[in-house]
């Protein structure tokens, strides 16, 4: 029994948003995965789109598959099976608007979130939470107390 190839049309638009992609994307796999759909756009065979891109051909298929079920939304990774978030977004959210309230570091954000809400996380996901936010949780030294000088110098010993 012999399969019937699957063939890829695209449209003068949908070309130029993958070669976009191709070009310009900040995913290297949404690129090499636009790379893909437009070659074979071209009439190329798995084969030979496999060959020249160095991938095995059911990765070629796949890439295929996505683009032929979900179009520009099968460039993209699929949710990664595991354990889910220990931070919900609302929770994200809040540490945001805490950090921009004031000038506060991780471990007191760390404690708010677990006394007014109950989430115990770690020191570094709270941290990376941040990061990914594009938050800083740091305080400026501008923003320390100032601390008191001596009123009078200790002198030095000879």
């Amino acid at each position: 029994m012999s399969r019937k190839a699957k063939t890829l049309t695209l449209t003068a638009e949908q070309r130029r948003q993958l070669t976009q992609i191709d070009e310009s994307g900040s995913d290297w796999r949404e690129r090499r995965r636009a790379r893909t759909v437009l070659l074979l756009g071209e009439g190329r065979s798995v084969a030979r789109v496999a060959a020249e891109q160095s991938i095995h051909k059911e990765t070629v298929a796949c890439h295929r598959d996505a683009w032929l079920a979900r179009s520009f939304e099968g460039l993209r990774d699929l949710p990664r099976s595991g354990a889910p978030r220990k931070l919900s977004e609302t929770h994200r959210q809040l540490l945001c608007i805490w950090v921009q309230e004031g000038a506060v570091t991780a471990p007191q954000l760390r404690t708010r979130l677990s006394a007014e809400h109950g989430v115990q996380v770690s020191l570094w996901l709270v941290q990376s939470a941040l990061k990914e936010q594009g938050q800083v949780w740091k305080a400026n030294r501008r923003e320390w107390p100032r601390r008191t000088q001596p009123t009078s110098p200790t002198p030095m010993p000879e």
